[in-house]
């Protein structure tokens, strides 16, 4: 008996914790735990938005490339027509007043209307510049024209106008969607010196 009392004895020194440090001690690593799964959780989202907005911009990016390529793919089909709209341009220009008014001269007309609105609808414009068939006469820009040859003009003649006055457009030039397809080719106004 006398060693079943020291064993006794020596579980009494050896204290065992009570429940409430047992629980304590288990709050504390569920609260250390908790806290790594938070981190854990706040980086794992992080990633994730980070990889959603990348996706979305992607998916813009893509949307505008694909909106440009189909405004422009047509636009060596385009290009290509305006010779037949120059060639129209001039047969109704060689018409004289009287073949205007047949059945031919009209049908020309026709036909390159419609063929103009056809290409409006596909994002086709016009660059007005003015020149001999309009009033005032355009200033050269070289951002829409192009001067293929000039004019001599004397002063006594062209007191008003400006050098690089635009006074003849030889070919109509033209914008597809916002972007030049095709400059006008014009003569331009220079003061004799």
């Amino acid at each position: 008996m006398t060693e079943e009392t020291n064993n006794n004895s020596q579980l009494n020194e050896e204290k065992l914790p009570t429940q409430e440090e047992t629980i304590k001690e288990f709050d504390k690593e569920i609260n250390e735990k908790l806290k790594i799964l938070e981190k854990e959780k706040e980086e794992y989202l992080s990633g994730w938005k980070r990889a959603k907005a990348d996706l979305l911009n992607y998916q813009k990016e893509t949307e505008a490339k694909m909106q440009n390529f189909a405004m422009f793919a047509n636009a060596t089909l385009v290009f290509d027509l305006l010779a037949i709209i120059d060639s129209f341009d001039l047969a109704i220009g060689a018409l004289t007043e009287k073949d205007k008014e047949t059945s031919l001269g009209r049908g020309y007309y026709l036909v390159q209307t419609q063929l103009l609105d056809l290409l409006r609808k596909y994002g086709l414009e016009k660059i007005e510049v003015g020149g001999k068939d309009n009033k005032s006469l355009a200033v050269f820009n070289p951002n829409f024209h192009e001067a293929v040859s000039t004019k001599v003009c004397d002063k006594k003649d062209c007191d008003k106008i400006d050098d690089g006055a635009i006074f003849e457009v030889l070919s109509k030039g033209y914008m597809l969607n916002g972007k030049l397809l095709r400059p006008a080719k014009v003569r331009v106004m220079i003061h004799d010196k």
